[in-house]
């Protein structure tokens, strides 16, 4: 069911679109593990629900990667953004100034206020080079992948 009908304003495409749009966060978590671990820190990603490790941390951060990807492909819901997130050569931009806005936001202000509630005492803002890195690998793979993963799981 690959219709393209508005619903309360929200566009919908289907069972193929929430899959591509999976598959894309999947493929720019691969990124942003890697990244992680280069810098030896997938497992403390763990700690963000109190149990750091190697598997608790790809856990949260394939979980993370997809709901990424959801919130990436929601940019495509804004008129003026709407063919830059279907284009793979603009979505790679767009998706570096996301993983930007997902440190910015993310990392620098929501993590140390919710790290704070586990017992952790990081400074506000939390300014993390590692994590800014690593997101921005993150959204660059998430920003071209979103649109060419749409097209390869076309029936």
């Amino acid at each position: 069911m690959s219709g393209e009908h508005v619903q309360g304003g929200v566009v919908d495409r289907g069972i193929e679109d929430l899959a591509a749009t999976a598959l894309a966060g999947l493929a720019g978590g691969a990124g942003f593990g890697v990244a992680l671990y280069a810098f030896g820190l997938l497992e403390s990603v763990g700690i963000l629900v109190g149990r750091p490790g190697l598997l608790s941390g790809l856990s949260v951060l394939l979980v993370a990667s997809v709901i990424g990807a959801f919130a990436y492909r929601l940019l495509g819901t804004v008129s003026h953004l709407e063919e830059d997130v279907a284009d793979p050569i603009t979505g790679l931009t767009l998706g570096a100034c996301f993983g930007l806005a997902v440190w910015g936001l993310g990392v620098a202000l929501a993590l140390p206020l919710w790290l704070r509630l586990l017992g952790w005492t990081p400074p506000v803002p939390y300014l993390h080079w590692q994590s800014l890195v690593a997101l921005l690998v993150y959204g660059v793979l998430v920003g071209p992948a979103s649109p060419l993963a749409e097209r390869y799981v076309r029936f």
